[in-house]
């Protein structure tokens, strides 16, 4: 069993869903996310399930011309709040790897709708590394 120590520095790529946002989900992406699952395997799909709750709402009913920008922005306080709560160094870099890729969906152009999926692709595989991880 590995011990957790909270105060542990870990050196974390947070830009990685942001990357793939911009730019498509390849092997690459999807290595950093096994990574990243782990990573945070100590964050609790409780501390989680509310923002990915959101992000699965505003997926299922975004239309290519028309998705609710104002629910996906709302989401970066919403993770300051519980990483405030939280008070884990995991949830700090998954906040900043979320509002990083926010920030890329949030900006205007034909592709947004694209990039939102994006987002949410890259967001479910981090999920699902996190719990492959033990995440509780």
């Amino acid at each position: 069993m590995d011990r957790h120590n909270p105060n542990e520095k870990t050196d974390v790529d947070t830009q990685r869903l942001a990357i793939a946002v911009e730019k498509g989900i390849d092997a690459n992406f999807i290595a950093w996310a096994e990574k990243f699952g782990k990573n945070i395997r100590y964050i609790t799909s409780s501390q989680i399930r509310n923002v990915y709750g959101t992000v699965k709402k505003i997926e299922m009913s975004a239309k290519r011309d028309d998705f609710d920008l104002t629910a996906l922005l709302m989401l970066k306080p919403r993770l300051a709040y519980a990483r405030a709560r939280a008070r884990q160094r995991e949830f700090e870099d998954l906040e900043k790897a979320l509002a990083a890729a926010i920030d890329k969906v949030s900006k205007r152009g034909e592709d947004q709708y694209d990039r939102l999926l994006r987002f949410c692709q890259g967001f479910e595989a981090i999920l699902a590394y996190h719990r492959a991880a033990g995440g509780k």
